[in-house]
């Protein structure tokens, strides 16, 4: 199958269309710390069980947010070359195209409209803002539900062992990219179905 013939590619941000910056690092190792601290241990049902306020989470999440909208404004990641003109060779071929990340909600939204991708892509979704973070498979699917496109024609691509992991779970392909956060050859490990060592080399193989 040629990979100009999925009909819904969805793509992880950090690392895969956007740059690796420090404060993106900082920002995941903050995000999994916060997640085990906070959020794993005060999901609606504990919450219910333990009688805990949903307000004082709701607080932190706001502290967190703020955190990081104010060192954004420093080190905005940006953009890894020739992202957006994958993106506006898939709309030009009248694909479907969404974003699927374990970022949380609000760092992701800020930075796809900063780095003016939210015009060229039909959704973005936060594992945060469902509870499912990586590999759970549960955020693809529902993004291939939504567009009632069948697994089998939807492609990921993403630039880590999780992001490749993932896409299996979901029984979907996957699509590797050798310039991220992972080194190509652990990314190659993974066994997705297609793997390419740059964007450069991704936008050659979708164009006509």
């Amino acid at each position: 199958m040629s990979i100009r013939d999925y009909e819904l590619f969805i793509f992880d941000w950090d690392g895969t269309l956007s740059t690796s910056t420090l404060i993106v690092r900082i920002s995941n190792l903050l995000r999994i710390r916060y997640r085990k601290n906070h959020m794993m241990k005060h999901r609606k049902d504990y919450i219910a069980r333990a009688g805990l306020e949903m307000k004082s989470i709701e607080r932190r999440d706001s502290l967190y947010s703020k955190l990081y909208s104010f060192y954004s404004r420093f080190a905005m990641p940006k953009l890894k070359p020739h992202s957006l003109e994958i993106l506006k060779e898939l709309r030009h071929q009248g694909k479907k195209i969404a974003i699927f990340s374990d970022s949380q909600n609000y760092r992701l939204m800020l930075e796809v409209k900063m780095l003016g991708v939210l015009d060229h892509v039909d959704f973005v979704l936060s594992a945060s803002s469902i509870d499912s973070y990586k590999p759970d498979p549960s955020g693809l699917m529902l993004i291939a539900k939504k567009y009632k496109k069948d697994v089998k024609k939807c492609l990921y691509v993403g630039d880590m062992p999780s992001d490749i992991f993932t896409a299996k779970f979901a029984s979907m392909d996957a699509c590797g990219l050798g310039d991220g956060l992972s080194p190509y050859e652990k990314l190659k490990e993974a066994e997705p179905e297609y793997i390419f060592r740059s964007t450069q080399a991704l936008l050659k193989e979708i164009s006509y």
